[in-house]
């Protein structure tokens, strides 16, 4: 997305990219980026988001091994997959197993000691800030996917956490994968609203 695209463009043309090109992302931009996600909506202005920016091919190396692992082991229990899921899943995995090559990793942690307790809002902060995030890449010219391999105990979070020196109290929401785009998508496919809109009832 151009930076003189309107956002409302930006929104309509953001898509998940899984192929990437080798070249860095600049610094600045990452700030931009970053700073961009904190403007996002923050329940009682807790701003409980923590991210961590990983650049370190050797680190994105040590990370790759319990995601894919645990996605692995994932595929391996599923059956009756259609053919068009097949291949976004056969996507998922080659762009794990291409990790340390995807020039910028950002994952995306709640610190749990500034949000409330109850589940419906403890990920009400960090959401928006990702979607943010997300948009600003766009803008840049730059390309993301998100995705949550690495964020729950099942995923590799475990691991992960302790790759990274994540304390206890921080929670992983989901990682996004950021750099330039190896490939040029189309806008994405989506129902119209009417298949899912109510209006003053159901």
């Amino acid at each position: 997305m151009p930076s003189d695209m309107s956002l409302l463009d930006g929104i309509n043309s953001l898509r998940s990219v899984r192929k990437f090109k080798p070249d860095p992302v600049p610094e600045d931009k990452i700030r931009i980026i970053l700073e961009s996600a904190s403007k996002a909506a923050s329940g009682s202005n807790t701003q409980p988001w923590e991210f961590v920016v990983v650049r370190d091919a050797n680190v994105k190396t040590r990370l790759k091994e319990p995601m894919l692992r645990t996605w692995l082991e994932r595929l391996a229990g599923s059956s009756g997959m259609s053919p068009r899921m097949r291949d976004v899943y056969d996507e998922a995995t080659e762009m794990l197993r291409n990790t340390e090559k995807v020039p910028v990793i950002i994952y995306c942690c709640v610190d749990l000691t500034r949000v409330g307790k109850s589940e419906e809002v403890k990920y009400a902060s960090i959401y928006p800030a990702v979607q943010n995030l997300m948009l600003a890449a766009h803008a840049l010219g730059l390309a993301t996917c998100l995705t949550v391999h690495g964020s729950t105990p099942t995923r590799g979070e475990p691991e992960v956490k302790k790759i990274l020196g994540i304390p206890g109290h921080v929670k992983l929401a989901c990682l996004v994968y950021l750099g330039y785009p190896a490939v040029q998508l189309g806008s994405p496919k989506r129902k119209p609203i009417e298949k899912f809109v109510h209006y003053d009832r159901w």
